[in-house]
């Protein structure tokens, strides 16, 4: 087989039919690229969806319904890393010729029940020393055997440090003079001939090491005002648990001293401790050396050095170079069997926990121990030692390294800050993607909502000077009110946070008027839609980037009754109509903030339309009983273009809400 060429696709079996034969038949090949199609890429959408599954659509190919040609892309992710083959069905649908208008078969050669398309992923990798790696530009790489605790592992790694204090333009080297935070922990010398112990700092300089870990349930070790002094004396290797255990050796093994690690540097049972440390932790984590991320531990006995699972067989074809005439090399490629599922690093313990956000945004260099291997991200980059660059989490979801370029943790950011430059839409725009990430995370403690991404919102204020307001900016206020629900309504959301404010939900919400690229250019227009003032009444708490007492929107917009009506239908993006005029005629569908058993019985129902652009949309109402002209939030409203004179018809008010 040739080298893989990105712009060439490589028809492989005429029909699924012929690919089963060959797979039962005792192809490797085939039967990795069966497997590949039963798994499929997108399992979560389908499994949301309902749609039916990959597995029932093969089980329907047969002599009747043998499927269409399937062909292999090379699949290079970003860029050129070249680490997959894509596996895509192919060949025109044939036309119909019964008589029928073919209106509920797309493809013939495909049981009527089951038209959904196929395709799946076959992981491709090269050995280092290989010509199919140095010479034919396969970034992919066997998964490494060892877990993360050999040499070779801490070679690598400081191969990667060394290289981002070097080579990295966007990546600060680190500051021996580095202030260190109030409380570190005193690792002790890389012979181990004395314990660690809890060093208050008092304006002592150095190097320091964070550790991000999921305490998943369990009370890990901790510092609390009576243990205080004896953590200053003393704190035992065999007293610590295994991911702090491993913390500490990795930070001798890197010849560092000092450690911190939240439980044990933060006095846990001091409410005033924990505010001020809670004020500085965008510091922390900004000014340490390295974050050490114990991504595959799902509690704190798990480790960092976790065991790594065998390969399994893989399928080796021989690769020849096809981009050089003449060329002498030839190698061997390796496709990773689809039963070997690579951690998915959106599902990994630490990447599902909203406190670890900003541990990972904020430290200018992570190093994360993974179940399988270990990963590497700095203000430049992102490298696995599988050599494959996981597009999914960096394009889809929002690119870490631009995030902290925005967040002012890099060096030559483009995102350096002028009141007036062109730069201004995209910092409002990854600002919102960081909140979209952060609310698909979860909390043991929803008061800790705004808390959480506390030190986000202080380094995002230093670079724009903006006013920070419970998880919004009061100079961009309107893009951050398109917010709306994802997934299905909460039983509940936090009473002590405003009703207008995303920060009231437990789970994932998203933007409306927000996109990868930007604010949607014209999405907020027409309307006549704006902010009178916004006040807010601190909580007295040492964190100002923490929850509010109060915060009261005032705005002034085409604020009309409406009557609401519950909608059922499995899928949001397919709601029915449920707000309409008073005479009945349908205005759009609502996405519910919260139960409307929860909000029904105030009686009346307002909408206040919020644009008339792309995408027309409203915010959804319900008057508060002992204030006149004040409002809470119940939900935003998607609405039809042909009805918004309703709204643009009446007269423009002036409300709050709360």
């Amino acid at each position: 087989m040739r080298g893989p060429d990105a712009d060439q696709m490589q028809p492989h079996q005429p029909s699924l039919l012929a690919l089963k034969i060959s797979s039962e038949a005792g192809c490797r090949l085939c039967q990795f690229i069966w497997m590949a199609l039963l798994i499929g890429t997108d399992t979560e959408f389908l499994s949301q969806s309902g749609a039916t599954d990959n597995g029932a659509t093969l089980s329907h190919i047969s002599e009747e319904y043998p499927g269409r040609e399937i062909s292999l892309v090379a699949w290079g992710g970003v860029g050129s890393n070249l680490d997959r083959i894509h596996v895509v069905t192919t060949g025109e649908i044939p036309s119909q010729d019964d008589g029928s208008d073919g209106s509920d078969i797309v493809d013939s050669t495909m049981h009527p029940d089951h038209q959904i398309g196929l395709d799946g992923v076959l992981e491709l990798f090269a050995y280092p020393d290989d010509p199919a790696a140095w010479h034919g530009g396969l970034n992919g790489r066997p998964l490494p055997k060892t877990a993360g605790d050999s040499e070779d592992d801490f070679n690598l790694v400081r191969a990667w440090l060394q290289t981002c204090f070097t080579e990295h333009p966007n990546c600060y080297p680190p500051d021996v003079e580095t202030p260190l935070p109030t409380r570190v922990i005193d690792v002790g010398p890389s012979d181990g001939q004395r314990e660690p112990y809890l060093l208050e700092s008092d304006g002592h300089v150095g190097r320091y090491v964070t550790l991000s870990h999921c305490w998943g349930g369990r009370v890990p070790l901790t510092t609390t005002s009576r243990v205080i002094e004896e953590r200053k004396r003393s704190i035992p290797l065999v007293s610590l648990p295994k991911t702090f255990l491993d913390a500490v050796l990795i930070t001798r093994r890197l010849g560092l001293r000092y450690l911190w690690i939240d439980s044990l540097c933060i006095i846990q049972d001091s409410k005033s401790d924990w505010e001020m440390e809670s004020a500085r932790m965008e510091a922390i984590y900004r000014h340490c050396y390295l974050n050490i991320s114990a991504r595959g531990a799902s509690n704190v006995e798990d480790g960092c050095f976790i065991a790594r699972p065998p390969e399994a067989p893989v399928c080796r074809l021989p690769w020849t170079c096809h981009r050089c005439s003449e060329c002498p090399f030839t190698g061997w490629m390796y496709i990773r069997s689809p039963e070997r599922r690579i951690e998915n690093v959106r599902t990994t313990p630490c990447d599902t926990r909203g406190w670890i956000l900003q541990e990972q945004l904020l430290s200018p260099r992570v190093l994360y121990y993974g179940s399988g291997q270990l990963y590497w991200e700095c203000c430049q980059t992102t490298l696995r030692q599988d050599g494959r660059l996981d597009e999914n989490a960096l394009i889809r979801f929002g690119n870490f390294p631009e995030f902290k370029q925005a967040l002012g943790v890099a060096r030559n950011s483009s995102f350096q800050q002028t009141q007036e430059d062109q730069h201004a839409d995209e910092r409002q725009r990854i600002w919102y993607q960081i909140v979209e990430e952060y609310t698909r995370r979860q909390l043991t403690f929803q008061s800790d909502k705004l808390a959480a991404i506390s030190g986000l919102a202080k380094a995002f204020q230093r670079q724009t000077g903006k006013q920070y307001i419970a998880g919004f900016w009061k100079e961009d206020l309107f893009p951050g009110l398109t917010w709306y629900r994802r997934g299905k309504i909460p039983e509940s959301v936090a009473d002590h946070q405003p009703s207008w404010s995303w920060a009231k939900m437990c789970g994932h919400i998203g933007f409306a008027a927000v996109m990868p690229w930007g604010i949607t250019e014209g999405y907020l227009t027409g309307a006549s839609c704006e902010t009178v003032d916004v006040t807010v009444r601190e909580a007295g708490r040492l964190n100002p980037y923490d929850n509010l007492s109060e915060a009261r929107l005032r705005m002034k917009g085409h604020l009309v009754e409406v009557l609401y009506q519950e909608a059922t239908a499995e899928l949001d993006y397919l709601r029915n109509d449920s707000i309409f005029m008073l005479n009945g005629l349908a205005l759009g569908s609502v996405t519910e903030d919260l139960l409307p058993s929860k909000w029904q019985h105030s009686g009346k129902v307002y909408c206040v339309l919020l644009n008339t652009g792309v995408s027309a949309s409203g915010i959804v109402l319900v008057p508060k009983e002992d204030e006149k002209d004040t409002y809470s939030r119940v939900g935003m409203a998607s609405l039809k273009d042909d009805r918004l004179g309703f709204f643009l018809e009446s007269d423009l008010s002036v409300f709050s809400i709360i």
